[in-house]
């Protein structure tokens, strides 16, 4: 994740996104809290002035896309775009993204448009070749057009429209999640532990990128998170939060990992939703939440990561401080220095 010196906003505008920001109810993701966690100021230039500075790194991409193969498939053509391979050369590219970007302006202010090859914007092709003075040594504009039109340049004119808005990705990267996905379909033991096996004689559901939210009494705002898989198994009377990760590390190091991106908070805020949106529920009295990671590692090493009651207390008793802190700063409306400085002004060691 990397950040950026945040931007110079007027007062008057820091006032007025603070008040739209708090007239809403927060709903606080794991992210979210771990963003308040590790920087106030930070968490504020995000949420409260709604300066977004994230930035995707190789491995949270490659997750994503094992995330979207495994659960989610069919919403591959939605999120992702595989990059070109033979991109024209220079000139004709600029020409190509110059070109797009006028189409995206007509395709916004006329939902009529029609036009959509580069046959039909022959008339603006002639004016950018005009600007950039590009191929005007030739006789007509049919000819320089001609340049232009072709099935390579039109393949990267589609590529473009449908890069917008998605993630872009190499064929080497998408090979690699496919063949992790492969490999996660093929072990046994955790296609069990995420209810694939499920059916109407055991009784075992699951459900995939599921959203749950829950409101917390005591706190001014919700909790919120997206289980990456949920299965249900009446035998055992068990609900089981399965979390796929993709780690940098080995996943002997997987240990390290959690405490670094803090997924203690992220799977105790998840316990939290699944007991508040089911336990409550006459259909789950007495069943427990069990939570695992499904942690697949750079060298192709796959497995569960099973968290015990004991430590999960631990890790529940941790998140409830934190969540504590957060309030804090949600009722002071303070944002610009870490818990520590809210209460006491300054640091004593």
């Amino acid at each position: 994740m990397a950040y950026k010196t945040p931007e110079v906003i007027p007062m008057i505008e820091r006032m007025r996104r603070e008040d739209e920001f708090f007239s809403k109810h927060f709903m606080m993701s794991y992210s979210g809290l771990s963003k308040l966690q590790f920087s106030p100021a930070l968490f504020y230039n995000h949420y409260v002035m709604n300066v977004r500075e994230d930035v995707d790194d190789k491995y949270m991409l490659e997750g994503k896309l094992i995330h979207c193969l495994l659960l989610n498939p069919e919403e591959f053509d939605k999120e992702f775009v595989l990059n070109v391979t033979d991109t024209p050369s220079d000139n004709p590219r600029l020409l190509l993204r110059t070109l797009f970007n006028h189409y995206k302006e007509l395709k916004a202010n006329d939902a009529d448009e029609e036009r959509e090859t580069l046959t039909d914007f022959a008339p603006a092709i002639i004016d950018i070749l005009k600007d950039m003075n590009l191929y005007q040594s030739l006789k007509t504009d049919a000819q320089r057009v001609d340049k232009i039109v072709n099935e390579k340049h039109e393949n990267y004119f589609e590529y473009l429209k449908k890069a917008e808005g998605r993630s872009v990705i190499d064929q080497n990267v998408y090979d690699f999640a496919y063949d992790t996905v492969e490999r996660i379909k093929s072990n046994a033991k955790v296609m069990e532990i995420m209810g694939y096996f499920g059916d109407s004689f055991n009784g075992i559901t699951q459900q995939n990128e599921i959203e749950l939210v829950s409101f917390p009494e005591g706190f001014t705002f919700g909790l919120r998170g997206f289980i990456d898989n949920l299965v249900f198994d009446p035998t055992e009377k068990e609900i089981r939060v399965n979390d796929l990760k993709k780690t940098s590390k080995t996943i002997k190091e997987f240990p390290d990992s959690i405490e670094y991106y803090k997924y203690w908070m992220q799977a105790s805020i998840y316990k939290k939703l699944v007991e508040s949106t089911y336990l409550s529920l006459p259909e789950y009295k007495d069943w427990k939440i069990t939570v695992r990671f499904i942690v697949v590692d750079p060298y192709g090493q796959i497995g569960p990561v099973k968290i015990t009651d004991e430590t999960m207390q631990q890790w529940e008793d941790k998140t409830n401080q934190t969540l504590q802190e957060a309030q804090d700063h949600f009722e002071a409306r303070d944002f610009s220095m870490p818990h520590e400085f809210l209460l006491n002004q300054e640091l004593f060691l």
